[in-house]
């Protein structure tokens, strides 16, 4: 007969208690008892729980931006990305995310910290405040929205939303370059 899950966690949180492994960080002695509260963990969650636990990659970076994309409605006919006020607002939106947000982001944290109002939390550093920074151009719903309002004609319209994709696409990709390099400094 198996031994029952919460049995387990209970044996193998008096083990490590008795254990110097944990003190001495010896990560081969520790991988037995972790698997084993691993196991116990997935034993004692219900089947629905365990289910949205391995779904929720999936949904959350997969299924729910395609679905975000599919409803911004972003038609890309008739849209001429070389017409002269077309080409400024397309641009214009990819500047303002790619450069504007973390400029914004930095510059007042920056300034906060410099007039003593706050200081960065421990183990924040400013690069850390700077990948914020690239990040925040992804978020492209707010930035529809708000072209939404602010253009009429729909050539416009379109020329800001395409914008709004190219921003956030090359914000993306400067993040995960600086979040990569951020993190092998901090190894």
């Amino acid at each position: 007969m198996r031994e029952p899950p919460v049995e387990v966690v209970s044996r193998v949180a008096e083990e490590l208690r008795s254990s110097d492994a944990v003190v001495s960080k010896d990560t081969h002695r520790l991988q037995v008892p972790l698997r084993q509260l691993r196991v116990a963990h997935r034993e004692i969650l219900p089947p629905v729980v365990r289910v949205q636990t391995a779904l929720h990659p999936w949904v959350a970076y997969g299924i729910m931006p395609l679905f975000a994309l599919a409803n911004a409605g972003i038609s890309l006919t008739g849209v001429d990305v070389f017409l002269g006020e077309v080409q400024f607002v397309m641009l214009g939106v990819v500047l303002a995310l790619v450069a504007g947000k973390p400029i914004g982001i930095v510059g007042a944290t920056w300034l906060v910290v410099r007039l003593g109002w706050c200081r960065l939390a421990p183990g924040v550093s400013w690069g850390g405040v700077g990948l914020v920074g690239l990040l925040a151009g992804i978020g492209f719903t707010m930035s529809i929205f708000i072209a939404m309002l602010a253009f009429t004609d729909e050539k416009l319209l379109n020329a800001a939303k395409l914008g709004v994709l190219l921003g956030s696409l090359v914000a993306a990709v400067l993040g995960l370059v600086w979040g990569a390099g951020y993190v092998r400094r901090l190894r």
